[in-house]
């Protein structure tokens, strides 16, 4: 691969790997994407700068600063 990665297969119960592509669809992300992210997490914690860089895209739903509509 061209892009410094490397991919690993997984094995999943059938249920569980269903709810990881819904979840993976609901933060607008692929599968294999989503899993990476909780396998860096899981392992290196927080602080990996691809956890990070994860955790601080943009998001649906994340629209910026929340206003008081009276101001």
């Amino acid at each position: 691969m061209n892009d410094g990665t490397t991919r690993v297969e997984v094995s999943l119960p059938a249920v569980e790997a269903a709810d990881l592509a819904v979840r993976a669809a609901r933060a607008g992300v692929s599968t294999p994407v989503l899993l990476g992210y909780h396998v860096l997490r899981s392992v290196y914690g927080s602080l990996h700068p691809l956890v990070a860089e994860f955790e601080t895209r943009p998001k649906l739903g994340r629209d910026g600063q929340i206003r008081d509509e009276k101001e």
